[in-house]
């Protein structure tokens, strides 16, 4: 049976190979002629046509990259703009007010130890001025280790500012803005703060050195916000991916639901800080950004509340 099968697809071979020869036969001198030419049209065609469609991409991608250079410079110089309305003026130490928000009825809050007095970096920032740019402005978020610092927005959703800077320009960058479900005045458990991850490293584009160098959370783990009556100090507890849609953006009830959220946040964190008091259960503060081109993976920097000081 084997014999007969290889032998029945062989003669097709030999009868189809018989039948396109005795076609070539039976094509006058004229007809072959034609048909090379033909085909060596067809050939010097795709021989011109490619160099063609590759200069064509070339184009292409020269304008958006020409676009992007031309929106990243947008930016940087409205971002340096406003930032020149804030200047760093040295470094206080303060006494804290409580940051220990327990809901634990067992749990006597006089217990719990008070916070300790905190140093942080003096901002001389003209909120005024801030405001009148953008009335959305709610206060200023300051990352020394990064040497990252921007006004940051409030908004009726998330999308406006995707595509908007502080100062109302369409542009890529966008701009650092609260969840819109968020209080403005930072009081909720875990507030959300959104960015995009810039190629050239501006807004949450510099998050991700810290999963390239862990040195720079160990060595200064903290994150400022400043509004205007008052100044927060957080401490990086936890840096990780996640996804859209994933627990990590999820809200907690009760002290259980913290427990569970923070431990989950510290298994899955690249950086190892237990030096964070989190059994007050301290508001959290959450830095998110894209990772990748997909747009699904997020990077989280997540860090507590350890001192807060009205002015």
């Amino acid at each position: 049976m084997a014999r007969e099968g290889n032998g029945t697809r062989t003669t097709g071979r030999r009868t189809a190979g018989g039948s396109r020869a005795k076609a070539q036969a039976e094509l006058s001198p004229q007809e072959l002629k034609a048909k090379r030419r033909k085909k060596k049209k067809i050939l010097r065609t795709i021989y011109y046509a490619i160099p063609v469609l590759l200069f064509i991409c070339f184009v292409v991608f020269g304008i958006l990259f020409i676009k992007d250079f031309r929106e990243y410079q947008v930016a940087k110089k409205a971002y340096k703009e406003l930032d020149a309305m804030v200047e760093e003026k040295g470094v206080a130490t303060v006494k804290s007010l409580p940051v220990a928000v327990t809901e634990d009825p067992d749990v006597d809050i006089m217990d719990i130890p008070e916070a300790e007095p905190f140093e942080y970096p003096v901002l001389d920032i003209d909120y005024a001025g801030l405001k009148h740019v953008n009335p959305d402005f709610v206060g200023i978020l300051y990352v020394p280790s990064l040497e990252m610092r921007y006004p940051v927005v409030h908004s009726k959703d998330n999308d406006e500012y995707l595509h908007k800077t502080y100062d109302g320009i369409p542009n890529s960058a966008g701009a650092i803005f609260l969840d819109y479900l968020a209080d403005s005045d930072m009081e909720d458990r875990n507030t959300f703060l959104f960015g995009h991850n810039m190629k050239n490293g501006s807004m949450f584009g510099s998050l991700k050195k810290f999963t390239k160098d862990e040195t720079l959370a160990a060595n200064d783990p903290y994150v400022y916000f400043y509004t205007s009556d008052c100044v927060r100090k957080y401490e990086i507890f936890a840096i990780y991916f996640s996804y859209v849609g994933s627990d990590a953006y999820q809200n907690f009830a009760g002290d259980n639901g913290y427990d569970e959220y923070v431990e989950k946040a510290k298994k899955n964190s690249l950086f190892v800080n237990d030096e964070v008091d989190l059994s007050g259960r301290p508001n959290i503060l959450s830095l998110s950004t894209c990772s990748g081109t997909e747009h699904v993976r997020r990077l989280l920097v997540q860090s507590a509340l350890i001192g807060k000081a009205a002015y």
